[in-house]
Parts: C-alpha cells; structure tokens; sequence
C-alpha cells in the first residue's frame, strides 16, 4: 500500500502542468482513491471465476437415478432369447405341414426329360390328420410318384405311402425315449446359461447402484430391492417357459 501511494505521488508530481484544468477538490488522495477501486474491481472479477468453479462442483455433486427400465429391458432380452433359442435348437417332429413346406417335386415328364422343380405346396393340399400322420393330395395325379420320392429323398426321416391315385400318406416316427431324454437334457442346459444371464445383469446393476455413491442408505436399499424383485420375477418366468417346454417334450 505505502508503494501504491508512492507511486501515485510521483505521478502527481510529474503531472503539475494538469493542475489548472484539473478540479480545485481533485486531490492526490483521490488519485490514490481510484487506483484502488480499480485494483478491487479486478479482484472482483476473480472472485466471479471461483465462485463459477464452485457452482459446477455442485452440478457435480448432483444426485443421479439408477436406469432401472434399463436393466428390465436387458431381463426381457434374456428370456425372449431363452425361447427362440429352445424353439429353434430342440427339434420336435410333431405333425404338421409346415415340415413339408421345404420340399421340392422334380416333375419327370414325356420321354424322360427332367423338368424345372416346383414346391410341394404349390402342387398339393397338407393337413394333419394326427400327431403322427400328414396327409397329402396332389393336385395332378401324375406327380404323385415324383412327391413320394421327393420326400423321401429329403432325408427329414418321415415314411410317405401311397393311399390312391392322387394321395399320399407321411407317416412322422414317435420320438424314442433316448431322443426324448437328450431333448430334456439341451433343455435343462439352455435354461441354465439363461439363468445364468439374469444372475449377471443383477450383479453388474447392483454395482452401478453404488458406483453412483447415493448419501441415502434408504434409496441404496430401495433401489436394490427391486433390482431383486425385478430378476426374480423374470426367473420365475424362464422357468415356466423351461417346464413348459418339457411338458411338451414328454407328451410326444
């Protein structure tokens, strides 16, 4: 401060010539006045940064929301992929004309000559007259040899005999105990990784659940009872579908 008025004194000094023009109640004590508002004001303006780089940690310090019709989001996946998985990986030949859907007639016509293939469906009517037996009435005559043969030939294990002049009968072979035991057991293997899954994704939110470092231990406790309850009801539900399954399996 002593250094601030000296200077400003100095300056004054070198400043007599103003002295005429300038006020008669402008003092030096008054130059030294405004020098140190300025000096103040500039101290102000940092005071102004600090208190923004205050405000931002409070942004920072903000409580946040655990996503958790994210996490059930993930749980449905899981189950909706434990039933396209059992639909697709466990076979079960039961009577239906969709297992035809795939065959090829190759029509043998005049003289020998092998003409172009045509669907099965677009020649013919299917339909189911049990669990163990397809029906099939060709709409041409002619092409119920070819038929036979195409289906056999299709390696799908089914046994077509010939009723009449325009129908065949596909005879679908009843599951054997030991194919039905491998089937109950991909099962039981399929439904465990699912299970599996669900135990994962619990275990990775109830670790967000704390990476999120929430104050309230009644929110900590809140949050990670429905994380629970969430993967228990989606538990119950891959078991369902699993016995459901099963079920199926066993009555063939």
């Amino acid at each position: 401060m002593i250094l601030l008025f000296a200077s400003t004194i100095q300056q004054l000094n070198k400043l007599r010539f103003l002295q005429p023009i300038l006020p008669h109640s402008l003092s030096s004590l008054a130059f030294v006045h405004i020098r140190t508002a300025q000096l103040r004001f500039y101290a102000t303006k940092k005071n102004n940064k600090s208190s923004k780089t205050s405000k931002e940690n409070d942004d920072d310090e903000a409580p946040k929301e655990y996503d958790l019709a994210k996490m059930i989001a993930q749980l449905r996946t899981s189950v909706d992929r434990l039933k396209e998985s059992l639909s697709t990986s466990v076979s079960i030949k039961r009577a239906n004309p969709a297992l035809l859907d795939k065959i090829i007639v190759q029509q043998n016509r005049k003289a020998g000559v092998k003409t172009a293939g045509i669907s099965l469906l677009e020649i013919a009517q299917i339909s189911a007259k049990d669990a163990h037996t397809l029906m099939v009435v060709l709409n041409d005559e002619d092409l119920v040899c070819a038929a036979e043969k195409s289906i056999r030939d299709a390696n799908l294990g089914f046994s077509p005999q010939k009723v009449d002049s325009s129908t065949l009968k596909v005879v679908i072979p009843k599951m054997s105990a030991e194919r039905r035991d491998e089937l109950l057991k991909s099962i039981s293997q399929i439904t465990e990784k699912h299970r599996i899954a669900l135990r994962d994704i619990r275990t990775k939110a109830l670790a967000d659940v704390k990476k999120l470092k929430i104050k309230s231990e009644d929110e900590v406790r809140k949050l990670e009872k429905k994380i629970q309850t969430e993967q228990d009801n989606f538990m119950k539900e891959i078991n369902n579908v699993s016995e459901a399954k099963k079920k199926e399996i066993s009555g063939i």
